[in-house]
């Protein structure tokens, strides 16, 4: 597959000189309106050359291929960054990640204020839907602003073909749909419209993972899974083209069809996507097809997903955002195609690159980027400079022996951020995600670290991170270097995750066999030894589930998960000078213990009737975790008890300075100020619980005292 890919990849190149291909495509290119019906097609994690158009003889891609040939295929598309929202919402913006300030999946929310293309489109009269295949673009990103129906329901059971992928059905709920249940949902809505002139989005995420096409093309593509997904999702939107030639005349239809990024297939180590910017990540499919556009004509000059909505609006006779850097792809060409703008941007012949991804959700150096038609340059702890057209592959670094092209691209690369800054920026939002969310991203290969803080400042705002906190300031891993641990890790979580699922239906032998398999895919992974001690204890097997703990402890005495499971079987064995020992020694060892520790062992010193120990404790523990005030509540708890009522009083004042939403600190500092005959403190820290807590597990009490306050004063 791989020699198959590495000799097509570029083997479709334009050997017509630029100026006859202006020739070509002022012919039929006069109209007289906007089109009726606008179709946005983004296939998630779609290599460019793994379709038929592009010159792989090694898949059936029919329908996107007759696009292709009836329509006009940019030869060098490149994406702004190897990630699906940030990528996403540039396409729908026509603003670089950099002005949206969405860098990476996870708990982004595209700011109210940019006006998406669907708000533009709606403005102009146009119907607008959007049916999307998986959460990772869930409308609570905002990139739903403008969509008259945004459907991102995938809660439909999904359905796994290869039996050898049977573990990870259930992980896939909640995930993603397949190609065909999104065609029949838009195609639903379609057949449903009135109005005649429509915006439709549709994205379909089978080529990402997990690669198990369905029949016929799991078995058509035996050896080729990745092949097999695009031949079906081909397929599906073949169907989706007879449902809209059913309403519309092919005249009256503008087709785009576009990747978000590519897959990474092993090359460069990068089996999967969003760590690095070669070409097998960058360079995506862009199609354009219908309303008398040029047919059967292949464009060589660099193209970018920043100018897909310039160029849709340019096409609908809309003036493009004021704040897009992008351009009308068809006035690179010719200025006279276009029907308002045919302005070019200084930075035509260039595309400027990132990917934070690596540095947010794992701590690894960021990366970014120029591509010219004929160079890419990549800064990250190491410089990077390829002469596309003398090495497309991108295998020989002529970083050190081209200084002055890597300087001038490098000049080029800054010059590009601070006009596309100057445009336009607006924060993104900060969406707020459960531990389940996360697992569930996660699942996908992504995690979801925080955002860069947003800045004005031009060179913070391109970064993301002030100059002396940069990747490659920082010595920072090369994201390249990590490609094999990345890749062991998250089939370990798979089949972690597998474990999980087997050990929650009570299926115990299934349990076990994943969990091993997870320690076998990544043995530096804690949680899998976790699972595995589980799934021997719900066998009645007490031995083994304690050589795995005792195992595990030793080499992660730090985890505090395997900590506290280790001291708790020991307790549950009556061994409780061991079990206790075991929190000790890893509050001793670990320079960040986690607060369950100092709970864990404060918990001990309470049944020992070792207040002063508990209490020593926990004050430690404040001075570790000094903004929780749970730990202050439990501390100022311990002090009442051990008739300390001023360190007490205090530390619950703290608590709710600390967390003024915390009921129980409230009462607690009533009962304090009670002990100490401040009855008037108590009936306003009373009032106050009762406020926050009503129907509490001492709310009766507060009530009775406060009536009976009541009673006195009226007296």
């Amino acid at each position: 597959d791989l020699g198959v890919r590495r000799a097509s990849r570029f083997s479709t190149t334009i050997g017509t000189h630029p100026c006859v291909v202006v020739v070509l495509l002022c012919i039929g290119c006069e109209r007289s309106k906007a089109p009726d019906f606008v179709l946005l097609i983004v296939i998630d994690t779609l290599r460019a050359d793994h379709l038929g158009c592009y010159g792989y003889e090694a898949i059936s891609t029919p329908n996107i291929d007759r696009l292709a040939k009836e329509g006009v295929l940019f030869e060098n598309a490149i994406t702004a960054t190897p990630v699906t929202l940030p990528s996403v919402a540039t396409i729908l913006t026509g603003a670089y990640p950099l002005q949206h300030g969405i860098r990476d999946n996870g708990p982004y929310q595209l700011n109210t204020a940019w006006e998406t293309l669907a708000e533009r489109l709606r403005k102009a009269g146009y119907s607008t839907g959007a049916f999307v295949s998986a959460a990772v673009l869930s409308r609570d990103h905002n990139l739903g602003q403008g969509f008259d129906i945004y459907d991102d329901d995938v809660s439909e059971p999904f359905r796994v073909f290869d039996p050898s992928m049977a573990q990870f059905t259930s992980q896939r709920q909640g995930l993603e749909r397949r190609a065909d249940k999104t065609v029949s949902r838009a195609i639903e809505w379609l057949e449903l419209l009135e109005s005649k002139r429509a915006f439709l989005l549709i994205h379909l995420f089978d080529p990402h993972l997990l690669r198990d096409p369905p029949p016929p093309f799991n078995s058509r593509y035996v050896d080729r899974p990745y092949d097999g997904e695009i031949a079906f999702v081909d397929q599906e939107i073949g169907r989706l083209l007879d449902a809209v030639r059913e309403r519309w005349d092919a005249s009256e239809c503008l087709t785009i069809i576009v990747s978000d990024h590519g897959e990474g297939l092993g090359d460069h180590e990068e089996e999967f996507h969003g760590f690095l910017l070669y070409e097998e990540t960058m360079r995506v499919p862009l199609i354009l097809h219908g309303f008398g556009l040029p047919r059967g004509e292949s464009v060589a000059e660099l193209a970018r997903t920043v100018d897909i909505a310039p160029t849709i609006c340019d096409l609908l006779r809309l003036e493009p955002s004021a704040a897009s850097p992008g351009r009308p792809l068809l006035s690179i060409v010719d200025p006279s195609v276009g029907s308002r703008s045919s302005r070019r941007s200084d930075d035509r012949a260039a595309a400027y690159l990132e990917t934070f991804r690596s540095r947010i959700s794992y701590g690894w150096s960021e990366l970014r980027g120029m591509r010219t038609e004929r160079w890419k340059l990549v800064i990250g702890p190491y410089d990077e400079l390829y002469d596309l057209e003398i090495d497309p592959f991108e295998e020989r670094n002529l970083a050190n022996d081209c200084p002055g092209v890597r300087d001038s691209l490098e000049s080029l690369m800054d010059a590009t951020a601070f006009h596309a800054l100057r445009l336009g920026t607006r924060s993104p939002g900060s969406l707020p995600m459960t531990t389940e969310e996360i697992a569930r991203l996660e699942s996908l290969g992504y995690t979801t670290g925080g955002s860069p803080a947003p800045s004005h400042e031009d060179s913070l705002a391109i970064w993301g991170f002030a100059e002396p906190d940069r990747g490659p300031v920082l010595n920072l891993p090369h994201p390249r270097t990590r490609m094999e641990a990345y890749r062991e890790r998250l089939l370990a979580k798979s089949f972690d995750k597998a474990g999980e699922t087997a050990l929650d239906e009570g299926r115990l032998d299934d349990a076990v066999r994943y969990f091993k398999e997870a320690i076998i895919q990544d043995e530096t992974f804690a949680d899998p030894h976790l699972g595995l001690a589980m799934g021997y204890e719900r066998m009645g097997d007490d031995g083994a589930m304690l050589d795995i703990l005792y195992a595990a402890h030793a080499r992660y005495v730090c985890y505090d998960a395997i900590t506290v499971a280790l001291s708790d079987a020991l307790e549950a064995r009556r061994r409780r000078v061991h079990a206790r020992t075991i929190i000790e020694k890893a509050l001793t060892e670990c320079e960040r213990a986690k607060l369950v520790l100092y709970d864990r062992l404060a918990s001990f010193q309470l049944d020992e009737d070792d207040l002063k120990g508990a209490a020593e404790t926990m004050r430690r523990a404040a001075e570790s975790f000094p903004d929780d005030g749970g730990v202050r509540w439990v501390l100022a708890t311990i002090y009442r008890d051990l008739g300390r009522l001023n360190d007490a009083m205090e530390s619950s004042i703290e608590a709710i300075r600390l967390s003024p939403e915390l009921a129980k600190a409230h009462y607690l500092r009533g009962e304090i100020a009670h002990d100490l005959g401040d009855n008037e403190t108590t009936a306003r820290a009373w009032t106050r619980y009762l406020e926050l807590q009503p129907e509490g597990p001492e709310s009766d009490r507060a009530r009775d005292f406060l009536r009976e306050r009541e009673i006195r004063d009226h007296r």
